[in-house]
């Protein structure tokens, strides 16, 4: 359990929530953890998420995701929202993932070592290993957990919202019956958050099994063609639209979430103008990865995107975009952007010819 998605886990104690129907997210941690949030003060599994990047003068979701939303006050405010993840499955290693959130990752990582760039590295932890551990074939929907999970729901009166996520929840054995359950409880909202990392006919067979079910399905991506598949790494743009048009059948609702980062930003007015008449677009504040920032370019680049801009609709979100250009970025992240660069080529196999040569060279991807 987590108290967000930042958070550090609290591993549970099935038999305590088995003696208490009701009360699975108010644990003794996640209360002593909600009071001291209350209070703005760091605790053991917020520090990881968040504080630590403040500690370095980084934007933390903390201060990003719900800045100016009204805040609950009461550490045992019944449960509204609940974001699931089902596990970590995945069959991408996007560029500004982390292995705790992609099996596809932690496979990376365990063949070809961990990515050091700068002070930052990318690297198995204990946790991500947990995650590799539990295999799909333990964690099928007749586990004691899953069981007790769905009693949760059911009793979880003021419940409005379910968001399921993983990893790629479409990989999961759960989602299915979880989606019925949510839906016989008469849930508001389901939302399923994905990369669309699976096969057509795999999607297919879930849509079908749910077909009578409404879903909102919450579309991971930010760019086209070879933007699209080195950020979306093990993903192909064809066959992504491919899978957006078999959701479209199903009649199921469409919203996409851009999370911006600087390799984003040069494509992200294609990927705008091609999507924004199916759904509302998302934008996401990038986190945890500073290199990556959308700043961190040259000021050619940044003059060029900056035109990009002029090319979307919508003035809100041409500001919050070009807001985000505005920083300078320092000699340190421009020098870990070109190490990670260089070991992402290097280790996928991927030309970087798709970017301004100017950028490349400026952070020294190339030479």
């Amino acid at each position: 359990m987590y108290n967000c998605h930042r958070a550090l886990p609290e591993r549970l104690n099935l038999d305590w929530l088995e003696a208490n129907p009701g009360m699975l997210f108010h644990t003794d941690t996640m209360l002593n953890d909600r009071k001291l949030m209350l209070e703005n003060k760091s605790c053991a599994s917020c520090h990881h998420g968040c504080y630590k990047y403040e500690e370095q003068g980084l934007l933390s979701s903390r201060l990003i995701d719900h800045y100016g939303e009204e805040k609950i006050i009461n550490p045992n405010n019944e449960l509204e929202h609940l974001d699931i993840m089902l596990s970590s499955d995945c069959n991408l290693a996007c560029v500004y993932c982390s292995p705790e959130l992609s099996t596809s990752w932690q496979k990376e990582i365990a063949n070809g070592g961990e990515y050091t760039i700068g002070n930052h590295k990318i690297k198995n932890d204990n946790f991500s290993l947990l995650w590799s551990k539990m295999k799909q074939k333990h964690r099928t929907t007749e586990t004691r957990f899953f069981s007790l999970l769905l009693r949760e729901i059911t009793l979880a009166k003021s419940l409005k919202e379910i968001t399921i996520l993983g990893g790629e929840p479409l990989l999961s054995n759960f989602l299915v019956e979880l989606v019925k359950i949510a839906s016989d409880r008469q849930i508001t909202e389901i939302e399923i958050i994905s990369g669309l990392g699976v096969s057509t006919t795999r999607l297919t067979n879930i849509l079908q099994k749910i077909k009578d079910k409404k879903i909102k399905f919450n579309i991971s991506a930010e760019s086209t063609n070879n933007f699209f598949e080195f950020i979306r790494y093990g993903n192909d743009w064809t066959g992504f639209k491919n899978k957006i048009d078999v959701i479209r059948s199903f009649k199921h609702d469409i919203e996409f979430i851009s999370t911006i980062s600087n390799i984003s930003m040069f494509d992200y007015h294609n990927f705008h103008n091609e999507f924004i008449n199916m759904g509302r677009i998302r934008i996401n504040h990038l986190v945890g990865q500073p290199h990556l920032s959308p700043h961190v370019m040259d000021d050619l680049s940044k003059e060029k995107c900056r035109l990009h801009l002029k090319e979307i609709d919508d003035r809100k979100q041409r500001e919050i975009l070009s807001n985000m250009l505005s920083k300078n970025p320092s000699d340190t992240e421009r020098t870990m952007l070109g190490s990670y660069l260089r070991q992402l080529s290097a280790r996928r196999k991927i030309g970087l010819q798709f970017l301004p040569k100017n950028f490349l060279e400026w952070c020294g991807a190339i030479a």
